[in-house]
C-alpha cells in the first residue's frame, strides 16, 4: 500500500499532498527544502484529501470539518485547482517542438483540465510574463 505525505510550504504555509518527497509547492512554486516537515500522512487518496483540507482548515474548526468530511459519501472535488505550473507544461506538450501555439490549442488544454478560464486571458496573460510573443499569422511562439 503507498503512503502520501501532507506537506507544508514554509513560503506560502498551504499544505498539499505528495507521494514522494516534494520538490516544489504547486500554490507558489516555491522550491521545498528538504527539511520541510511531514503535517500528516494517508494510505488512500481520498484520505489525503481530507488530510489536506485538514491541514488548511483553521485549527478550531478542524475536528467538526473532520466530522462532516469523513461522513460524506461524495468525494471532494476541487474546482480550477489547476496551477499556473501545470497549464505551462501542458501547452508546451501542446506546441511540440515546433514551439508555435494556436488559440485552439490553449482551448483544448483549458478543456483538458475543465478550466473555465478564457483562452484569450490566458494567452494574455502569457505575452504580458514574456512567455510567448504574438505572430502575424495570428499563432503565438513560444519564447521559454
Amino acid at each position: 500500500m503507498e503512503k502520501w505525505s501532507v506537506v507544508r510550504c514554509p513560503a506560502c504555509r498551504n499544505c498539499h499532498g505528495t507521494r514522494t518527497r516534494a520538490r516544489q509547492c504547486p500554490h507558489c512554486g516555491q522550491t521545498l527544502p528538504s527539511s520541510t516537515p511531514i503535517v500528516a500522512t494517508a494510505d488512500s487518496a481520498a484520505q489525503l484529501r481530507i488530510e489536506v483540507a485538514l491541514a488548511n482548515t483553521p485549527e478550531e474548526i478542524r475536528d467538526e470539518l473532520r466530522k462532516k468530511l469523513e461522513a460524506s459519501e461524495e468525494p471532494l472535488v476541487a474546482i480550477n485547482s489547476t496551477s499556473p505550473r501545470r497549464l505551462y507544461t501542458l501547452i508546451l506538450e501542446q506546441a511540440g517542438k515546433s514551439g508555435i501555439i494556436r488559440r485552439d490549442d490553449v482551448e483544448e488544454v483549458l478543456l483538458k483540465v475543465e478550466s473555465d478560464m478564457d483562452a484569450d486571458d490566458l494567452l494574455d496573460q502569457l505575452e504580458i510574463n514574456g512567455t510567448i510573443i504574438r505572430r502575424q499569422d495570428g499563432t503565438w511562439q513560444l519564447l521559454e
